[in-house]
């Protein structure tokens, strides 16, 4: 396992590919996030300069796709501009907030304009039940279905853990609220889980976001202290779901699915686990 995760670790620090595909379409934005978050912990643990070097790329490829209003999205069907000109989502930007407080621990120079931008759309994104908008176009639609709890529960995860990490008005009350509210809603991520088509399950849940909400989760249940009782419940909610080849999945999308919903899965259920295990 070591081994095949130093290969892995090799190929993020010699890898330089990830690009926006289309005007359209601004899927890159995920890879620069999560390649930011091995690429700075390797950097920060294991002094590796060439880490370090692609870190610092993938950081300014955030802050290049950054929109027009702060913030990230990974759709432009506005203008297709070259600062995406569609509004923030809720979620991407609290992932991407939580990564760059990773590279700024590692030591990389995260710049505090980026920052700053995107907390104040994320801040401006939660509503006052705890609900987080989907984007921030939604302002004037708060009560749409996909803003409602049983829409918001799993993108609530992140935002939370994003805004806890950055300590803009967030704790370990409002996250614990977050939580409930996720084991209180988590019948509509079930329904959405491996739906055929995006959005087409009750308050517009989309199933390719199940394991990524299962992890953000379980960030929040280790930074309240990995709680028993949250540590069962959430797990739960994982571990049924494993396919008969040991992968997880959740949607069925191109030929990634598996990949992306194992890592997710089994970084969550690591958190899972009681402490010192």
């Amino acid at each position: 396992e070591r081994e095949a995760a130093g290969r892995g670790l090799d190929y993020l620090a010699a890898y330089d590919g990830a690009r926006r595909s289309t005007p359209r379409e601004i899927y890159n934005v995920w890879a620069h996030t999560y390649a930011l978050q091995a690429l700075s912990r390797a950097w920060r643990e294991d002094r590796r300069e060439d880490c370090r070097r692609m870190a610092e790329r993938h950081l300014d490829f955030l802050r290049r796709y950054e929109t027009f209003a702060g913030g990230w999205n990974y759709y432009d069907f506005n203008a297709g501009a070259q600062v995406p000109s569609m509004e923030p989502t809720s979620f991407g930007t609290a992932a991407g907030l939580a990564v760059l407080h990773e590279a700024r621990r590692s030591g990389l120079s995260v710049p505090e304009p980026l920052v700053r931008r995107a907390l104040r759309r994320l801040r401006e994104m939660r509503l006052p039940d705890g609900s987080f908008l989907y984007s921030s176009d939604f302002r004037y639609l708060p009560r749409h279905l996909v803003n409602r709890p049983g829409g918001s529960a799993g993108r609530a995860q992140p935002g939370h853990y994003a805004l806890w990490l950055w300590e803009e008005g967030v704790g370990e009350k409002e996250s614990r609220a977050g939580l409930e509210a996720f084991f209180r809603e988590h019948r509509f991520l079930d329904i959405a889980r491996k739906r055929q088509y995006p959005h087409e399950a009750w308050y517009y849940n989309s199933p390719y976001y199940y394991y990524f909400d299962h992890y953000y989760a379980a960030l929040l249940v280790e930074r309240l202290g990995g709680a028993e009782d949250l540590r069962t419940r959430l797990a739960a909610h994982i571990l049924p779901y494993q396919e008969p080849d040991g992968s997880w999945w959740d949607y069925k999308m191109f030929d990634y699915h598996k990949p992306y919903g194992t890592a997710l899965a089994v970084l969550a259920l690591r958190r899972c686990r009681p402490p010192g295990a």
